[in-house]
């Protein structure tokens, strides 16, 4: 879904900042907005037939959150070595994924 040059720029980006010691990581999204977006763009794959959403569709999604694939990838890559924190992120999608109607905070 997201072009490979996205992910190794993106990677790029935020391995150089964490290796400047004393900077700061890149801001992300909010939570939600990744939870959100990330079931909607997965949701709109799995009705298809290939299991692969248009770019229309996905474009049509990330406007809708106003982000971008950068924006999923540097919130996934900045929250990776949290465990925790992305196990509930990913158990929050696959919720949204399945119908049900609440997910953590």
């Amino acid at each position: 879904m997201l072009s490979r040059t996205y992910r190794i720029a993106t990677a790029s980006v935020v391995f150089a900042l964490a290796a400047c010691g004393g900077q700061s990581l890149p801001e992300t999204i909010d939570r939600d907005v990744f939870v959100n977006a990330y079931a909607d763009l997965r949701i709109a794959a799995v009705e298809t037939d290939s299991g692969r959403i248009a770019n229309s569709a996905r474009d049509s999604i990330l406007n809708a959150f106003e982000i971008t694939e950068a924006d999923l990838t540097v919130f996934a890559e900045v929250h990776a070595e949290e465990l925790e924190f992305m196990r509930d992120i990913w158990n929050d999608i696959e919720l949204l994924m399945d119908g049900g109607d609440e997910v953590r905070n």
